[in-house]
């Protein structure tokens, strides 16, 4: 993301797909990527698009489990790392990427999850310097109701300072902080389906680009929340009292 005359344009599904045609589609400068994988299967209809930030990817990170799935998708990926508490790492697997000089780190503090422990990796790696980083993480939203809670949980705790994007079966997520924001759509593969998800409380939202867009609307979880929206624009606007989740359908081309 990027800001503009008090304007956060939030470069979404061009961050996996970047395009040269101008400087808010294309890859931001001097940043670099890193791929976490966390524990649900990697869905194969993801395969080149996973491919691809794999390769393109400065880290490479798999979340305790993680390795698993990444070993079960495609053994010649070989992570730079795994982390976490690492009770759900199978032995074979981590023999075997062990073999292959990853480097397996255990946290043994029960107060972070596996996710938290491996932003906190990365962190270490990117000497603290996160904003520098966009961060796609493959996993987290589906499964487990408390697990996909959690993610989104992190993912408003850390927005201030870490770009991250979640891709999972069928949607990409991140979210959007207070003030005004403009999402770059990519119809080639964003949409049309949409939410805007008041997770850190009530909030006042007006927006474009939308089917049904909203003006000073009042929004909460308990209340009126934006689901099933479409998008009808080649950006979407975001004016919000407070950071809110952006959901869209996701659908890499067909390989």
């Amino acid at each position: 993301m990027s800001s503009d005359e008090g304007e956060t344009v939030h470069r979404g599904s061009y961050l996996l797909y970047p395009d040269d045609v101008s400087s808010d589609t294309m890859w931001p400068k001097d940043t670099d990527l890193a791929v976490l994988v966390l524990n649900e299967p990697i869905p194969q209809h993801n395969h080149e698009l996973f491919s691809s930030m794999w390769e393109r990817a400065t880290h490479r990170i798999c979340i305790d489990g993680g390795a698993n799935q990444l070993y079960d998708f495609a053994r010649s990926l070989i992570p730079h790392a795994i982390v976490g508490d690492l009770d759900s790492l199978l032995p074979h697997v981590k023999s075997y990427y062990n073999d292959r000089n990853c480097v397996v780190q255990k946290y043994d503090d029960q107060d972070s999850t596996d996710f938290m422990k491996g932003l906190a990796y990365l962190d270490s790696k990117l000497e603290h310097q996160s904003n520098n980083c966009v961060t796609v993480v493959f996993g987290g939203l589906g499964g487990r109701l408390d697990h996909t809670l959690h993610t989104l949980k992190v993912l408003f705790n850390s927005h201030k300072y870490r770009n991250v994007v979640v891709v999972s079966d069928d949607n990409l997520t991140f979210v959007v902080p207070k003030g005004k924001n403009r999402i770059l759509v990519n119809s080639q593969v964003d949409g049309p389906a949409c939410g805007i998800l008041p997770l850190a409380g009530e909030t006042v939202l007006t927006t474009s680009g939308l089917r049904w867009n909203m003006h000073e609307q009042e929004s909460s979880f308990e209340g009126l929340m934006s689901t099933s929206n479409i998008i009808d624009s080649p950006s979407v606007t975001i004016d919000t009292a407070v950071p809110v989740a952006w959901t869209a359908q996701f659908r890499p081309p067909p390989t």
